[in-house]
């Protein structure tokens, strides 16, 4: 079930996503950097979201395929450890994919809450993937990766774009901006 809505969701934030970057190319073409440089972040995570949810489907398929092992061993097997956590991990902070949360309370009840609360908090050998991390952040994306990206859509679009002002902004100190 939880695969099944992974794809439409897929499809949904893939039209989004294509209609954001449109939309960023018309600030960039009409010189509404400032506004593009706010747009951009949320394209990023969009971005990231959809790479998270690649991630999270192949772990749902490799929990179904070796479903009869998870049946038979009272303790988590070594090779499914980074797909159940990362499951785990990923479930409060993906909340448009609530199988996650029965997947949540499934394997909470069969491994204890400390294998839940060891995946969920990050402790130590938690064995969550570290790219779900990564691409479930809400760390703010560096300049860098503001200005690749906004180039990225401005060559895509065909815009002609001096990136000058943004990249004065994106990389400035934070002493710079008081």
């Amino acid at each position: 079930m939880a695969m099944s809505r992974i794809k439409l969701l897929r499809n949904k934030r893939d039209m989004q996503l294509k209609q954001m970057r449109r939309d960023l190319s018309l600030l960039l073409q009409s010189g509404q950097d400032p506004s593009a440089r706010i747009r951009v972040e949320h394209i990023i995570r969009e971005q990231n979201i959809m790479a998270a949810y690649d991630i999270i489907e192949l772990f749902c398929e490799l929990i179904v395929a070796r479903l009869p092992i998870i049946v038979s061993q009272s303790k988590c097997p070594v090779d499914l450890r980074e797909a159940l956590s990362s499951l785990i991990f990923a479930a409060p902070r993906c909340a448009d994919i609530p199988e996650l949360q029965d997947i949540r309370d499934l394997f909470g009840a069969k491994y204890g809450k400390e294998f839940v609360a060891a995946a969920a908090e990050l402790r130590p050998d938690c064995g969550v993937n570290r790219t779900i991390i990564e691409k479930l952040s809400v760390k703010t994306p560096n300049g860098e990766v503001k200005l690749k990206l906004m180039k990225e859509i401005a060559k895509e679009y065909q815009v002609d774009w001096d990136p000058a002002e943004s990249e004065a902004e994106l990389f400035k100190r934070p002493e710079d901006l008081l």
